[in-house]
């Protein structure tokens, strides 16, 4: 019951793992802040009922793997992952010691972190994107641009979310009556060239797929895509601000807090593999009405009525 948390004989052990540095300037680690908070409001308190052990990987694989390894041997009764190459560490920590993860990701089932979303059959559970999120980017810049027929979509496959986020933007414009030609770029040195390879190809707009390096660099891509006229849709906001169209963010505000739900279920003796990972949280969406303008694009109302947040 929430409030009254007669754990081990010791307060219970959460360990949380982040890839990034904490105060990262690019990937936002409030999201810890956030469930921290949400334990607290169902009567966690901190060093008391619960304690933390908070773990930053600074974006180095070898350095994230140490922390996964480190809160297994601590042990933690439940761990929370907050993005993917930590639920990829983890994965592989707890392959022998079946610790509980609570855990963002892009696709759960891609990832072989579980077996179904109701069932997930494994010690992963948590929450994801709600059903055909990468779906709305696509009727997003159907919708934003006329006669939308060629969308490019910028690649980069190293960042393992990326090729089944590329299947689902494929299968929606396909659906939509759009060809999506991919280009595959793995270094900044080749945004120009592929920028210029979409401009040259006869694509009226990007998909801009997952990955840190576009992320990281989202004021240089959202000059690209506004030289060149190419409304752009992704999951950065860093893109959106400098030159893109838009953002469809995952639902992680909303979601983090509620995570803390699911942990305390955990601790009272729930199963993971029998806890239905949420995709009930829509995340929002950020039309930058600016660039739109410099775009040339007159949206239609209904549209922009469906933003969460409007930039002008």
């Amino acid at each position: 019951m929430q409030g009254q948390h007669n754990g081990p004989g010791r307060p219970y052990r959460v360990g949380l793992i982040h890839v990034v540095a904490k105060g990262d300037p690019v990937i936002d680690t409030q999201d810890i802040v956030d469930f921290k908070r949400g334990m607290e409001a169902i009567g966690y308190r901190e060093n008391v009922d619960v304690v933390y052990q908070e773990l930053y990987g600074n974006r180095d694989q070898d350095l994230i793997q140490a922390h996964a390894e480190a809160l297994v041997a601590w042990p933690a009764d439940v761990i929370v992952s907050f993005l993917t190459n930590a639920n990829i560490a983890l994965k592989k920590a707890t392959r022998d010691v079946k610790i509980p993860v609570v855990c963002w990701a892009t696709n759960h089932i891609e990832a072989g972190l579980a077996e179904s979303y109701r069932r997930p059959g494994m010690n992963f559970t948590g929450f994801s994107y709600i059903p055909y999120n990468n779906w709305a980017k696509v009727r997003l810049l159907k919708m934003a641009v006329p006669g939308l027929t060629r969308i490019g979509h910028l690649y980069n496959p190293t960042y393992s979310p990326a090729p089944a986020v590329m299947r689902e933007f494929a299968d929606a414009a396909r659906a939509m009556g759009c060809e999506m030609p991919i280009y595959e770029t793995l270094r900044t040195e080749d945004f120009e060239s592929s920028v210029l390879a979409m401009k040259r190809d006869g694509c009226q707009a990007v998909l801009v797929g997952p990955h840190a390096l576009f992320n990281m660099n989202g004021e240089v891509l959202g000059r690209l895509f506004l030289d060149a006229r190419l409304p752009a849709v992704g999951n950065q906001m860093s893109i959106t601000r400098a030159g893109g169209l838009a953002t469809i963010s995952p639902g992680k505000k909303k979601g983090w807090p509620m995570m803390a739900q699911v942990v305390d279920q955990i601790l009272h003796g729930a199963d993971p593999a029998q806890i239905p990972i949420d995709r009930s949280m829509r995340g929002p969406t950020t039309l930058n009405l600016n660039n739109a303008r410099r775009l040339g694009l007159q949206l239609p109302a209904s549209l922009i009525d469906e933003a969460d947040v409007l930039i002008e």
